[in-house]
């Protein structure tokens, strides 16, 4: 989410949690070739780590270039954002969610940004776009873009994005959501590992989803629900996502620690002579504005931040020394609310059933899928080897868990998965889908999928389809992702 999950919501979120994966907002790849000014879209303190950056674009190379730029700051993954509905992004950009209709190009652009950087490389994507909506669609998407590149994680929006005739909030609310289509990806890739990201505001979905047994989730994506309410969604989340101990001991020692650094900050970007400077204060205090969302008196509070602000605060810290009396003590320095716990994971229908959107049943696995991977095991036994799939399936269950924190460009995010330093070049052995099974029941054909880019708008004029260099986007969809095995 742009100017939502930036850098000092960031570091607001790694001081409540340790764990959880934090996701920078959506930086375009021409930003960061024709802009030398690296540090104020890339600069993080090293205590942010696990952090990943995301990247929007839609041509390899100024990907690849890109990517360059944004390994030699440190980030543990990229990740490139196929999935803002935004006119500006995938109406007059053609990257975001138009990348749905050309896998065979995210493929290329996944593989192009891996090839220049020692870091994984994931998505995150949509269920599909306008009318190509179908999940044979999604399938083939998911395939294409594993079988083409070597991105073994896919972060997947719960819902479909429409190109023309929505707006990005109206795209967050509007299309309903699917959440066994993302079970059904964990049980159709065994291979593979997918997050869910959609509709889940807090702590107690997060545990619900993954504790579920459909399918091993590699992690759950929370976006404004981490945003508005930070305290609430990721005090406890090292403790029943990740079994350790809480990093935050009251919101008041929080806030102590980030008005240090906030006030350090003010100004880092620059100034003039009329006395802006950027960041500016209001910028900083931003974040904690949600610290006490639900807490008694909690209106009041912000209502005297606002009045601190007109009579010319000068620092964060002071606005907290002279706000911070109007809460109840109990608010400032109570330990998080220790509710429930990791547990093992349970029968689906019982821990899903409190998922608002979740339906018992899965789609089918496609028919052309299942007879590709029979034909991949009868291979595999001829050679006295085992499956690609099931080598995954194996190597999956030692890796530990992470917690994520992280939306369409900025969230936090809790997921199961392996810690920062991995290759991410495992690939997989099956066939490039551009050559593979010939479309079935009612998928579309690549003649379709292109004569629904035009009706959408959406319809790139090139691989390279030139963008506006200024651009500094984030799907509007603010998410903390938390990662967590049994998180």
């Amino acid at each position: 989410m742009m100017d939502w999950t930036d850098l000092h919501y960031r570091q607001l979120a790694r001081m409540i949690s340790r764990h959880t994966w934090l996701y920078t907002e959506m930086v375009v790849d021409k930003t960061l070739i024709h802009n030398p000014d690296h540090d104020r879209f890339l600069w993080f303190p090293p205590e942010q780590h696990p952090i990943v950056c995301q990247l929007g674009g839609s041509d390899p190379d100024e990907l690849a270039a890109a990517a360059r730029i944004v390994a030699g700051y440190g980030y543990d993954e990229i990740n490139l954002n196929v999935g803002c509905p935004s006119d500006r992004v995938a109406g007059a950009g053609c990257f975001g969610a138009a990348l749905m209709l050309r896998p065979e190009l995210v493929a290329r652009c996944c593989a192009a940004i891996a090839a220049a950087v020692d870091i994984p490389v994931t998505v995150k994507c949509r269920l599909g776009v306008d009318n190509n909506d179908s999940y044979e669609e999604l399938v083939r998407f998911v395939h294409t873009v594993s079988t083409g590149s070597p991105v073994t994680h896919f972060i997947v929006h719960a819902r479909k994005a429409h190109l023309k005739g929505l707006n990005p909030h109206q795209n967050r609310t509007v299309p309903p959501l699917r959440y066994q289509w993302v079970w059904a990806l964990a049980r159709d890739f065994p291979h593979l590992s997918f997050s869910l990201n959609g509709g889940v505001a807090g702590l107690d979905g997060v545990v619900t989803a993954l504790r579920a047994d459909p399918g091993p989730l590699a992690g759950v994506m929370v976006g404004r629900g981490a945003y508005h309410a930070p305290w609430d969604v990721l005090a406890d989340a090292d403790r029943r996502v990740f079994g350790g101990s809480n990093a935050a001991l009251s919101r008041r020692v929080v806030l102590d620690t980030y008005a240090a650094y906030a006030d350090a900050m003010v100004g880092r970007w620059g100034s003039k002579p009329d006395g802006w400077r950027a960041p500016s204060l209001r910028t900083l205090f931003k974040p904690v504005l949600g610290m006490f969302a639900g807490e008694p008196r909690a209106r009041q509070w912000r209502a005297a931040v606002d009045a601190a602000f007109k009579q010319g605060a000068g620092s964060v810290r002071g606005v907290l020394d002279a706000t911070l009396h109007v809460l109840l003590p109990e608010s400032l320095d109570a330990a998080p609310r220790e509710e429930g716990d990791g547990g093992a994971a349970g029968p689906a229908h019982e821990a899903l059933r409190t998922l608002q959107h979740w339906e018992p049943e899965l789609p089918p696995t496609p028919e052309w899928l299942a007879v590709e991977r029979e034909l991949g095991r009868g291979a595999a036994e001829r050679e006295g080897g085992m499956p690609a799939a099931e080598e995954g399936e194996a190597g999956s269950a030692s890796q530990d868990s992470a917690l994520t924190a992280a939306d369409k460009g900025g969230a936090a995010n809790l997921r199961s998965g392996a810690q920062p330093g991995g290759t991410g070049s495992e690939t997989s052995t099956s066939g490039n889908l551009a050559q593979g099974p010939a479309p079935a029941g009612g998928a579309a054909t690549p003649g379709d999928q292109q004569q629904q880019q035009e009706e959408s708008g959406a319809a790139c004029k090139d691989d390279g389809a030139s963008h506006d260099e200024s651009w500094v986007l984030v799907e509007k969809q603010t998410s903390v992702p938390l990662q967590g095995a049994a998180s």
